[in-house]
């Protein structure tokens, strides 16, 4: 009997080691666990400020896009005016240039005229009578 008492303190003292090491392992499992939830804490929060960083990114991307397409409309808008307005001084600019051609013939044609008209007066004035001999 005393065998058996001392094969049942064995278990007991098998039983007694099996529960401290479970206990240890669980202790160590809930430790692993709970630095698990503080890392997955962690991430979250770097996922939320990643999310927030993108959607304000996003955002300013939007509004600089919009800022984008407004230049680019009032540049496009300007451009046309300006093309509209070099047409216009490219018309005026031709249309001054004949006027000039014009007016450089009529000029010329008067000096020819005015030329005539002087010698047909010296020619007039020298047989005028009592002009002076040359």
């Amino acid at each position: 009997m005393l065998q058996d008492l001392d094969s049942l303190a064995a278990r007991i003292g098998q039983m007694v080691q099996f529960a401290r090491q479970l206990q240890s392992e669980r202790a160590a499992l809930q430790a692993r666990l709970k630095n698990l939830e503080d890392e997955r804490s962690a991430l979250r929060d770097q996922l939320l400020r990643r999310e927030a960083e993108y959607a304000s990114m996003a955002q300013r991307v939007s509004v600089h896009e919009a800022e984008m397409n407004t230049l680019r409309s009032a540049t496009d808008a300007a451009h046309a005016t300006l093309q509209v307005e070099v047409t216009q001084y490219r018309t005026e600019c031709e249309a001054l240039k004949l006027k000039l051609a014009a007016s450089q013939s009529d000029t010329s044609r008067l000096r020819v005229v005015a030329d005539k008209a002087r010698e047909h007066i010296d020619s007039i004035l020298v047989r005028l009578p009592g002009a002076p001999q040359e």
